[in-house]
């Protein structure tokens, strides 16, 4: 029995029918989301090596039609009493006569050289536009590129990595001078510190629940030294910490003061200078202050404890 081209009913499964996929497909999908869900993920090579040949190419091209405009004019002028050779170096109406050879091949040249330094311009003009957007990216920092390795390179055996990506993708995170990354960077000391060696400490439970998410992309027996916490716990502890830091060395200094007031004045020069190095070495080491900030603010401390034990406080 012949059947039409309608469908019955009863032949339509239901939508709900369809089994849907367990996890994400290995590769790009996985790794697409990866990215999509950490901004410090967000790691891409420049091709530097690539622009720069590019740009080799089209400037030997001009350099090659260069020399065979040179190479006609060197003719011409070899053989310059002749009229015809006076004609093509002086007058425009014999440069665009169309049936002069010599003529004919100087003007298909000339416009050969047109569109190639048309296009290499433009090509240069692009390069330097480009380049400058690249220069203010900053490059990832070490915990980035750990972070991103870790999960790059899965371990489902031991014995036997492999990466998430294959083939010549495999070594993408390979040359660290070549990678951006297009989030910005904290290039705070202290949040750096604090990411790197107490990021188990400030995750949460959405955080928590994240890494579950990842593992069920992965294999059962694949395991991630992954962290996943919020930016701004980073920031708020490193604003706590700085402010701790920065009453305990001045309290600490006032303190330490008093109790060695009854004695020399070379137990109490000791005493400042200990503690402005201190206050020095924590402010160049904890902070992205530049140099003038750091002798304007030791100078600053140092005045203040010289100024107190100059007062003698703790004889009154």
């Amino acid at each position: 029995m012949l059947r039409t081209g309608r469908t019955n009913i009863e032949d339509i499964e239901p939508a709900s029918s369809h089994p849907t996929p367990p996890r994400l497909l290995e590769g790009y999908p996985t790794f697409a989301e990866f990215i999509a869900r950490d901004n410090d993920a967000t790691i891409y090579r420049k091709f530097e090596s690539l622009s720069a040949r590019n740009l080799l190419y089209k400037q030997s091209e001009l350099h090659e039609l260069e020399r065979r405009l040179e190479e006609l004019d060197w003719e011409d002028a070899r053989d310059i009493d002749n009229e015809e050779a006076q004609q093509g170096a002086r007058l425009w109406e014999h440069f665009r006569n169309d049936t002069n050879a010599r003529a004919i091949l100087r003007r298909e040249l000339q416009e050969k050289i047109e569109t190639k330094i048309k296009a290499y311009r433009r090509r240069i003009d692009e390069a330097m536009i480009l380049e400058s957007k690249v220069l203010t990216l900053n490059a990832p920092t070490a915990h980035m590129l750990k972070s991103i390795r870790t999960w790059f390179t899965a371990k489902s055996l031991p014995t036997k990595p492999f990466t998430v990506l294959w083939g010549r993708d495999k070594d993408i995170f390979k040359n660290e001078r070549d990678l951006v990354v297009l989030a910005p960077v904290d290039s705070d000391r202290l949040n750096i510190f604090l990411k790197s060696y107490l990021g188990w400490f400030f995750r949460t439970c959405m955080g928590t629940e994240l890494i579950a998410q990842q593992e069920k992309h992965h294999d059962a027996q694949q395991t991630t030294d992954l962290v996943y916490f919020p930016e701004r716990r980073i920031q708020r502890a490193g604003a706590v910490i700085s402010v701790f830091l920065s009453a305990i060395l001045l309290i600490g200094a006032i303190v330490c003061l008093l109790q060695v007031s009854g004695q020399s004045n070379s137990v109490k020069v000791g005493m400042i200078v200990l503690f402005t190095c201190v206050f020095a070495g924590v402010i160049g080491l904890l902070t992205n202050a530049r140099r003038a900030e750091i002798f304007g603010s030791t100078a600053a401390y140092a005045a203040v404890l010289v100024v107190f034990v100059s007062n003698d406080v703790g004889n009154g």
